[in-house]
């Protein structure tokens, strides 16, 4: 094993385990799924203040951050690998765990935030039709619109971004909580509009789950291209299942036979 390769498995390893404990609690708490409920209950199509304040008495606001945050977990710690390796390589051996301890609070600081505006999102849509099929196309129009958006495209070039790091004192400190909170800001700018699939998806929350989250992965794989509305897909995943599966192969040999 090279000294790169040994390098990326201490990142890959941890991140790893993380991810499949945080969809083993997800999985096991997928009977008591609160923050789904929350998002197509029945409340709101007939929202008043009193309503409010009789569904949040059965939705702790405490609980409904935790399970945002286990989903966040779950779907997004995969795609850390790059930016927590660029951490890990730019920081003195002494001051690599702090390093990564705190670019992982920056990180996780803006998405749990993040939660707010998007959940209040999926909210706005159940309180436009309160038709469960309804708000599904809804909320896939906005995703697709976003999907093909420039802006969309801006948002998953910067999540390419390795920036220069300072080695010594606050500055590094600083640097790295910086680097975790502008790569948190990128990534729920890239992945917004996509986590309201699994949200408005009562039936089946985990199925969606899984396939937004490997939709996500496999786009994070592409290199950063310029800005543009076009129809944007995970091009690169696509080309290593082609070769991987030997369907070149395939249809060259179709190609000659047919000569």
């Amino acid at each position: 094993m090279t000294p790169a390769a040994y390098e990326r498995l201490q990142i890959r390893i941890p991140l790893t385990v993380a991810a499949a404990a945080a969809w083993a609690a997800v999985v096991a708490l997928s009977d008591q799924r609160r923050l789904v409920a929350f998002c197509n209950s029945d409340v709101w199509p007939a929202l008043s203040l009193d309503q409010l304040a009789l569904a949040m008495t059965f939705y702790s606001p405490t609980t409904l951050a935790g399970e945002w945050m286990l989903m966040v977990a779950a779907m997004m710690t995969p795609m850390l690998a790059g930016a927590l390796g660029h951490v890990r390589a730019r920081s003195l051996p002494r001051r690599r765990m702090r390093s990564m301890a705190l670019f992982m609070i920056g990180y996780w600081s803006i998405w749990a935030a993040c939660g707010v505006p998007i959940v209040l999102a999926v909210l706005a849509l159940q309180l436009m039709q309160p038709s469960s099929i309804v708000t599904i196309a809804l909320a896939g129009s906005l995703v697709l619109v976003w999907q093909f958006s420039p802006r969309k495209q801006i948002c998953l070039n910067h999540c390419h971004d390795q920036p220069p790091l300072a080695a010594y004192g606050i500055r590094a400190d600083l640097a790295a909580l910086g680097y975790g909170v502008t790569q948190g800001i990128w990534c729920c700018g890239a992945c917004w509009a996509l986590m309201l699939v699994p949200l408005v998806t009562q039936g089946g929350h985990l199925a969606a789950m899984a396939a937004t989250s490997a939709f996500l992965i496999t786009e994070r794989l592409d290199k950063p291209r310029r800005p543009a509305w076009e129809v944007r897909w995970p091009s690169t995943s696509a080309r290593l299942l082609w070769f991987r599966l030997g369907l070149w192969r395939r249809s060259e040999s179709a190609g000659v036979k047919a000569t």
